[in-house]
């Protein structure tokens, strides 16, 4: 008979869940553009789409869906140590699902769809990046405290960075397609790569605090 997993190992369990949720997200977010970059022309010899929302009406359509509701799931999924940063994952986690069902206007070139919904796909976008933004900005000082002295100011200056990017990419979206700019894929690209920066961060800060096994034992300990 097999012996249970002692109290250790299951912490060690629960530290790698919260890991690889982690990397899920970053990881996702972060080849996501790539991804329908180079696979896009060889799925479908039309016109590639000038923004990665557009590429809902491509072919890779299950690709972009299945990669917004997969990080918003997560996110929905990831609780951490407040409820401010819990509700705002929350928001933002759902926002994201909601921009894959609701579809934006179909770019040019391209067949007419059945169903579309630009201002709720944008307002939602811009929902996603404004909490995860708050999130980075207003949240992140609950942890960094527990790092050493030396490490605290350039944690700090990076969240802050990272949030107010998340918070005015969106704003710099809608400024150039207001503008007519065309081509807002690689500026939606960057406010995605910030989001996978936000959670490699993250994972780097837990790395040098153990943050997490302290919380699961319940024995937080001073920074040295």
């Amino acid at each position: 008979m097999n012996n249970p997993p002692n109290s250790e190992t299951l912490r060690t369990y629960i530290a790698k869940t919260y890991y690889a949720l982690r990397w899920g997200m970053a990881g996702i977010a972060f080849l996501l553009p790539f991804f329908l970059l180079f696979v896009g022309p060889l799925t479908d010899a039309g016109p590639q789409p000038d923004s990665i929302s557009g590429y809902y009406h491509t072919p890779l359509r299950d690709v972009f869906v299945g990669a917004l509701v997969t990080t918003g799931t997560f996110m929905v999924l990831y609780k951490i140590f407040t409820p401010l940063e819990n509700w705002l994952l929350n928001i933002a986690g759902v926002s994201a699902i909601l921009v894959a069902m609701l579809p934006c206007a179909v770019p040019e070139g391209r067949p007419p769809a059945e169903f579309t919904f630009p201002p709720g796909h944008a307002v939602f976008a811009i929902i996603t990046f404004v909490c995860i933004g708050l999130t980075a900005i207003l949240c992140a000082k609950k942890t960094v405290c527990l790092l050493p002295e030396d490490k605290q100011k350039i944690f700090r200056i990076t969240y802050r960075t990272i949030g107010w990017l998340m918070i005015l990419l969106p704003a710099v979206v809608g400024l150039f397609d207001w503008a007519g700019w065309v081509n807002l894929f690689w500026v939606e690209a960057a406010g995605l790569w910030v989001f996978s920066a936000y959670w490699i961060t993250k994972t780097i800060e837990f790395g040098i605090t153990g943050a997490e096994n302290q919380a699961i034992t319940g024995t937080p300990e001073p920074a040295v």
